[in-house]
């Protein structure tokens, strides 16, 4: 039974969190595919510096939600349909979160890229049918949460 409803909430979390981002092209900065966001775009040092920082605050910020996401995987009751749908609504607000964490720090990578890069992300974009993220700069830079 427990196998059972870990695939029903597995197959939930899977098909309701992934569908309000498949407009935005988003890059993904202090994921798996980090270096190949270096060297695609060419970053300068000081780009590369500014990326640092800014995978640094999403790590933390996001080990603070992820934190969250345990304790409420572990101790909200799952014994019935009931209780796994609000754990799934639960669940979705903190992967939002994530979510947006990560596509601010993006924001601020395009924020800092030069005419060339820009329209390197941009054709890239184009071609993946996705809508280029417009840039934070540093007077509306925000925070992740």
């Amino acid at each position: 039974m427990k196998l059972k409803c870990f695939y029903f909430i597995s197959l939930f979390f899977i098909v309701f969190t992934g569908f309000g981002q498949s407009e935005d092209c988003t890059l993904g900065i202090g994921g798996k595919d980090t270096e190949t966001i270096i060297e695609v775009f060419q970053l300068s040092e000081e780009q590369l510096a500014q990326m640092n920082g800014w995978i640094q605050e999403l790590n933390k910020s996001n080990e603070v939600i992820e934190e969250q996401i345990d304790i409420l995987l572990e101790k909200h009751p799952q014994s019935n349909e009931e209780e796994l749908l609000e754990l799934a609504e639960k669940f979705k607000v903190l992967r939002a979160q994530i979510v947006a964490n990560s596509k601010i720090c993006d924001q601020k990578l395009v924020g800092i890229l030069n005419e060339k890069q820009y329209m390197r992300y941009s054709s890239l974009c184009e071609e993946a049918f996705r809508r280029p993220l417009t840039g934070l700069t540093s007077e509306s830079d925000t925070t992740p949460e």
